[in-house]
């Protein structure tokens, strides 16, 4: 008899004890699926900035632009092409279009505004390369000045060539001209650039945006 009972607390000793390690393994198991879900959501949250070519994508925690093609929109998630590939951006709550935005843009060039931190898009605007017209002009001032974006191709003391898609346009530089490539390194020739232009017709600033290559 106590033979039997021997035994059978022996069985009960070593069940309890297999018990346990399962339950630990499955803890651990548990364990590990949350810490590489985290780390999944992590790498996730992470992954826009690698399609940005604004500065401030490369500064910890400040709000990035996004260019891309729009692909597709739903209520809750933009769709943009960037380099050949499809990048699929949630909306924010508060997401919103820039004031005279088209109800049509699919296939158009768009400016994304993204929250660095919870990597949703912010605002969505037409690019100037997309808004601009045959002559290359993206905006215009209620006082005559406009703005145009195009390739440089010739620059001299006095004048600055551009090329657009009705061709190629020379326009003198005022007294007062700057030239802004703080971002950009390098010769600017055969870049895109912007141009803020007098209603006079004269060039009073060239710049060199990362963003428009």
């Amino acid at each position: 008899m106590n033979k039997k009972m021997v035994v059978l607390c022996i069985s009960l000793a070593g069940a309890l004890a297999t018990g346990s390690l399962v339950g630990c393994s499955n803890q651990n198991d548990s364990s590990q699926n949350t810490s590489q879900s985290k780390n999944s959501s992590s790498e996730n949250k992470s992954n826009l900035q690698q399609y940005s070519k604004d500065p401030d994508s490369k500064q910890q925690g400040e709000d990035f632009d996004l260019i891309g093609t729009l692909d597709r929109e739903t209520n809750d998630e933009l769709t943009l092409v960037i380099d050949d590939k499809k990048v699929k951006i949630p909306k924010s709550k508060s997401f919103k279009k820039e004031k005279d935005t088209p109800k049509d843009i699919g296939g158009k060039q768009v400016n994304v505004e993204i929250d660095a931190k919870n990597q949703n898009a912010e605002s969505l605007e037409l690019t100037p390369q997309a808004k601009a017209d045959s002559n290359g002009i993206y905006e215009k001032d209620a006082d005559g000045d406009y703005s145009i974006i195009g390739k440089l191709i010739n620059e001299t003391d006095n004048d600055v060539t551009i090329e657009v898609s009705s061709g190629k346009k020379t326009y003198k530089k005022s007294k007062d001209f700057e030239q802004d490539n703080d971002n950009m390194s390098g010769d600017s020739k055969n870049k895109v650039v912007r141009l803020e232009v007098k209603k006079n017709d004269e060039v009073e600033s060239l710049e060199v945006d990362p963003e428009d290559q």
